[in-house]
């Protein structure tokens, strides 16, 4: 079935202004032959215009109509902000902030949501997130050495027999040439 052909508002509002002023009223299908339109297209043109004007309580006036549309649109956004939030929730279990893996990977495994609505609705900031996927790509320097430095931790820990603590690696690995913070080892232990 084509497409329903459009119409100029000028034409509409030109042929609900003549069949309100005829006296009698026409029959609407010989006006429509006449003004070279369907018959049931000038039919409902003249029936909202009655709606409109308050004349019929039967069908929905424009202003309702497009407050009944605005409705059913923001019905939606918030449908799909509440999927992405109940998603999420399973996701983000614990601090306020979800961790830059969790919310890569809440992405990736459902992307049907999108990552505008997402990040929108978790309040991350798009920036943001490109930035956490940029990183990922390529760690900076010191997530390298992280990397670097929890391999030896871990050598120095396992070495131990898993006793021990952040003190005592800190200590094996100063005596190794490996100057890092105490603190910094808690971190990656």
């Amino acid at each position: 079935m084509p497409a329903p052909r459009k119409y100029p508002l000028e034409l509409r509002d030109r042929a609900v202004r003549m069949y309100r002023a005829a006296e009698p009223k026409p029959v609407i299908r010989r006006m429509a032959e006449e003004l070279g339109v369907h018959h049931e297209a000038l039919r409902n043109w003249i029936r909202q215009a009655e709606a409109d004007a308050g004349e019929r309580g039967d069908i929905l006036t424009t202003a309702e109509r497009e407050e009944l549309a605005a409705l059913r649109k923001e019905n939606a956004q918030l449908k799909r902000a509440n999927e992405v939030l109940r998603t999420a929730s399973a996701f983000f279990r614990g601090p306020a902030r979800p961790d830059p893996a969790q919310v890569t990977a809440l992405v990736d495994a459902h992307p049907h949501l999108g990552v505008e609505p997402v990040l929108r609705e978790l309040s991350i900031p798009s920036s943001t997130y490109y930035r956490w996927r940029q990183a990922e790509k390529e760690p900076c320097k010191r997530r390298r050495q992280d990397a670097e430095l929890t391999g030896k931790i871990r050598q120095v820990h396992a070495d131990s027999g898993g006793i021990y603590g952040s003190p005592r690696v800190h200590a094996v690995l100063r005596r190794e040439g490996i100057h890092v913070g105490r603190k910094r080892i808690e971190r990656l232990i």
